[in-house]
């Protein structure tokens, strides 16, 4: 008889135990699908920077908010923006992370400083125009008309390379412009050196007015701290012509000149 009775009760209790575990895994589940995320769309960005940009568009299964994930890859460091929005913004992080040395150098760099920025009262115009950049990656305008960036005639890289008759590579730093029907992108390349920036331009007759616009490589070059004028491209008797600050402060001594472009 104590044996049956130690048997039932042996019995009750995994029965309990077990239901007390559902319980414990029933809890867990829902909180893990309140939390849950639904994949929209997903996109893949060249040009950008050099190494792309992964554009994604979350949706909040148990909410009517969305999540888009915006993450640039460079040689020197990666930057990420995480938006959270409904009707307007709720929320923005911003973080960067600055590798040690170039990922050619080392597919694994190590990170030696992060920098993380949060949507406040001072950033938010800031934040809301990149916002609505992005998020023209995944929903295409009905007002918008197809137009071009520039004249076609203005299609095509442009570059020169600096100190090019020094007796010392690490002195040599290739530099172009390129533009095609929806950007213009500045690159520098040499020793210890890669930049790649996005840049505005306002084109009046035979003449582009460049202005830095955005670091797509996360270099943070001490130049820009000083100017972001890129000077002007004039194109006159089959040539082109560039004046540019930028470029004088950064490899030039802070000495005005005149570079020859060559257009390929």
């Amino acid at each position: 008889m104590k044996k049956i009775e130690n048997l039932i009760f042996l019995i009750v209790l995994i029965v309990l135990c077990s239901c007390k575990h559902k319980e414990e895994y029933q809890y867990k589940s829902t909180m893990v699908k309140k939390d849950s995320l639904l994949l929209i769309k997903d996109t893949a960005i060249y040009g950008e920077s050099s190494e792309g940009t992964e554009a994604k568009l979350f949706k909040k299964l148990y909410s009517c908010d969305s999540i888009m994930n915006i993450e640039t890859f460079g040689e020197m460091g990666n930057s990420k923006y995480i938006f959270r929005f409904n009707k307007k913004i709720l929320y923005v992080r911003h973080i960067t992370n600055h590798y040690q040395e170039p990922i050619y150098m080392n597919s694994t760099p190590k990170i030696i400083k992060k920098d993380t920025v949060i949507l406040n009262n001072s950033n938010r115009n800031k934040f809301t125009a990149l916002f609505y950049e992005y998020k023209s990656y995944f929903i295409k305008s009905k007002n918008k008309k197809d137009k071009n960036f520039l004249n076609q005639k203005w299609y095509g890289t442009y570059l020169f390379t600096m100190n090019e008759d020094s007796d010392d590579w690490r002195d040599l730093h290739d530099i172009s412009i390129t533009i095609n029907k929806d950007s213009l992108i500045y690159s520098a390349k040499g020793f210890q050196l890669y930049q790649l920036y996005n840049l505005s331009v306002v084109e009046k007759n035979d003449t582009l007015r460049l202005t830095f616009e955005k670091d797509l490589n996360n270099t943070n070059s001490w130049a820009l701290k000083k100017t972001k004028n890129f000077g002007i491209i004039t194109f006159n008797n089959g040539c082109y012509k560039w004046v540019c600050p930028y470029i004088d402060i950064s490899f030039n001594n802070g000495k005005n000149s005149t570079y020859i472009l060559k257009k390929e």
